[in-house]
């Protein structure tokens, strides 16, 4: 039960989010971990701010560059990396995973978090033994945990997330019931899940060892699904703990509320990514899904009156379509 936690997180234009994730890490009642921060940031602001907050702290921590990070181990009790440029929410944490394998801790654990999470006390504890209780033969599981609304916390955000294989779409299980209906039903819920949510996720190291890094296919978001899905064709599984401490920003780690231009940003990227697991996964959907945005998504942002973006969808549906029927021919 004292087995090392690494505990990872990406960190982009922001330093509030962080700092209050790490004040709740440091509350932690399980103490045996090393917190690694991936800065994804446009200039060096947000990295000084940690920084000067680090040094408020009582605790050991090293700033490095990403060229220098994996050269060597390093025990400070918090890492923070700045990464030389934003590539995504899979090559950061890659970055950091990378180092983690380089590590050879065989009965470690990796914890992938989001950094506009918020954690109870007990929450690793909870999820340490969770997992130690687990049928140990059965190797290659990724695992998730509850998300509880930060504004909300008696309400549940996702117990997990389900794929729609026709649209391509992805969806939250149990978003907006109680944590006691939760409770209640929470083998019925997450027997349906596909995935983990991303803000959320565990794996042993010797089961990152087998199924590998997060695909770098996608800028940000299908991380998860994709990663679920490549362990599950080597015979792996997905875990969906039933621990109720992460309190989750929904929003925050995207910012895609900022402003029209970073919602258009978000949305494209969001709809590339539908695109490219799908060319990887569920083919014979596919046709299903570029007619979904053809009609049912143009036909919302018509609604939403954001005609801007139309001709950067189609676009985009047509270089993606153009590119899978030649790679057909050949």
């Amino acid at each position: 039960m004292n087995k090392k936690v690494y505990i990872v997180l990406l960190n982009y234009n922001n330093s509030e989010d962080s700092i209050e994730c790490l004040e709740s890490i440091l509350k932690l009642h399980y103490t045996n971990y090393q917190i690694i921060i991936i800065d994804n940031s446009e200039t060096l602001q947000y990295f000084k701010e940690l920084q000067l907050w680090a040094e408020g702290q009582s605790l050991s921590f090293l700033s490095i560059d990403e060229k220098y990070f994996l050269l060597e181990s390093k025990k400070e009790k918090i890492l923070f990396v700045k990464a030389e440029e934003n590539k995504g929410f899979a090559a950061g944490n890659n970055l950091a995973l990378q180092y983690i394998l380089n590590q050879k801790e065989q009965d470690s654990y990796i914890w992938l978090l989001n950094n506009d999470t918020v954690l109870e006390k007990n929450s690793l504890t909870d999820i340490v033994s969770q997992i130690d209780k687990q049928d140990i033969s059965n190797s290659k599981i990724i695992y998730g945990t509850a998300l509880l609304e930060y504004d909300n916390p008696a309400k549940v955000q996702a117990l997990g997330g389900l794929y729609h294989p026709k649209t391509g779409l992805t969806s939250h299980l149990g978003e907006g019931i109680s944590i006691n209906e939760a409770i209640l039903n929470f083998d019925k819920i997450v027997e349906k899940a596909s995935y983990p949510i991303g803000a959320s996720m565990i794996i042993k190291y010797t089961d990152l060892e087998s199924i590998g890094l997060l695909s770098e296919d996608y800028f940000l978001f299908y991380e998860e699904l994709d990663w679920i899905s490549r362990a599950k064709q080597n015979g792996g599984s997905l875990k969906i703990l039933p621990v109720f401490g992460i309190y989750h920003k929904q929003g925050n780690s995207t910012k895609s509320k900022i402003n029209e231009q970073k919602s258009e940003f978000i949305d494209l990227v969001s709809m590339n990514s539908r695109i490219t697991f799908a060319k990887k996964y569920n083919r014979k959907n596919l046709g299903f899904i570029y007619l979904s945005i053809l009609t049912l998504t143009i036909g919302n942002r018509i609604w939403q009156r954001n005609f801007k973006i139309i001709p950067k969808i189609l676009k985009m549906v047509f270089s993606k379509s153009k590119k899978l029927k030649q790679s057909n021919e050949n």
